[in-house]
């Protein structure tokens, strides 16, 4: 008698995971009542599992059930959005992820119209640089020959006044 097998754990882990399935089930199920008579109210976390015939919030506490947490969690959230908007805002509100893309949308189109733009700006300085340059160089050429025209004035000047002394 004393060495009498005593059996194995796989009836036991079998029982355990029968169990987490049914507790799920029973949760989502309840779930899926709340949103049915419940849709425009919070639901608490109590209801659920209370409503699910379980007698603690163990299940739903648990990391297998997180995805009914998240459900009641998203849900009040909305139902708290939707209080702040008022009536008249959650006729017309939008999702955040698709007011987040729109404005990403317009942020990337302003941006290439700035680059766009500086590029613009950036064109017309070195052209002004360039034709400001170019002003200098021929005002300088045009002092140079005005120069040069005043002193062959002079000097033809100076050769008609020689020559009418001379004569």
């Amino acid at each position: 008698m004393k060495n009498k097998p005593r059996g194995n754990q796989t009836g036991l882990l079998q029982n355990r995971e029968d169990t987490k399935r049914q507790n799920t089930e029973a949760m989502w199920k309840e779930v899926v009542q709340l949103r049915k008579e419940k849709p425009d109210s919070t639901w608490t976390f109590k209801e659920v599992w209370s409503g699910a015939g379980l007698k603690s919030n163990v299940a739903l506490n648990s990391p297998w059930n997180s995805h009914i947490r998240e459900v009641i969690n998203e849900h009040n959230q909305k139902i708290r959005e939707n209080i702040e908007l008022g009536p008249v805002g959650a006729s017309q509100r939008k999702t955040l992820r698709i007011t987040n893309k729109e404005l990403r949308q317009q942020l990337s189109a302003i941006k290439k119209e700035r680059d766009h733009a500086l590029s613009q700006i950036c064109i017309y300085e070195a052209e002004a640089d360039f034709y400001k340059r170019e002003n200098e160089i021929l005002k300088k050429v045009k002092d140079r020959q005005s120069e040069e025209i005043t002193v062959h004035k002079i000097e033809l000047m100076k050769l008609k006044t020689s020559s009418t002394f001379d004569k």
